[in-house]
């Protein structure tokens, strides 16, 4: 083979992996948009209405991307909002698992007044990514998902019943955690 064909062939390698790579980092994207994580299906299932608007959003989070979908129901109370917090770089060694660690992990959070501690204390949720947990009140909450270095928010709307919207963010939360494309991250237990 001459040298000039060596080089195509190269240069053709180095174009297709190039390529592909864009495709993966895409797809990853894509994976990660909180909009996408859920089916108007999923939601009607769930909550009873199905989502009549879908309203991405993003929000400033320092060490991560946090990306955030409100799928607006006809009742507005009866919405859901999914957020996504996502590392910035292929360095996982901070953002998402390191905010987790710093709201969830005991002896890493800042100290709080005892009666603000035991309000709004973390309940851990079992069944889901690595570790989830449920904050807020009877009013109220969020259920957390960490999930290798990304971390899911569910919040419903719907009946004040706090074991209710427990169980309607973990419906939920499960349905968007089988279309969140890890892209490779590790899955890790702590």
């Amino acid at each position: 083979m001459c040298l000039v064909h060596i080089r195509a062939v190269v240069v053709l390698g180095i174009l297709l992996l190039l390529a592909s790579a864009q495709r993966t980092v895409a797809q990853r994207q894509r994976h990660r948009d909180p909009c996408r994580l859920l089916t108007d299906a999923e939601v009607r299932a769930v909550q009873g209405q199905t989502p009549a608007q879908k309203i991405p959003s993003e929000q400033p989070a320092g060490a991560f991307r946090f990306t955030q979908c409100f799928y607006r129901t006809q009742e507005l109370s009866s919405s859901v909002s999914v957020a996504l917090g996502v590392p910035l770089t292929e360095d996982k060694r901070s953002g998402p698992r390191d905010y987790w660690r710093a709201q969830f992990k005991r002896g890493e959070r800042e100290e709080r007044e005892e009666s603000d501690e035991k309000k709004n204390e973390p309940r851990r949720v079992a069944g889901l990514g690595d570790e989830a947990f449920w904050v807020g009140d009877p009013v109220t909450g969020a259920l957390y998902v960490l999930r290798g270095e990304v971390f899911l928010r569910v919040s419903v709307g719907g009946p004040p019943a706090q074991a209710e919207k427990i169980k309607r963010a973990k419906a939920l939360a499960l349905y968007a955690l089988k279309r969140l494309d890890m892209g490779g991250l590790p899955n890790r237990s702590r």
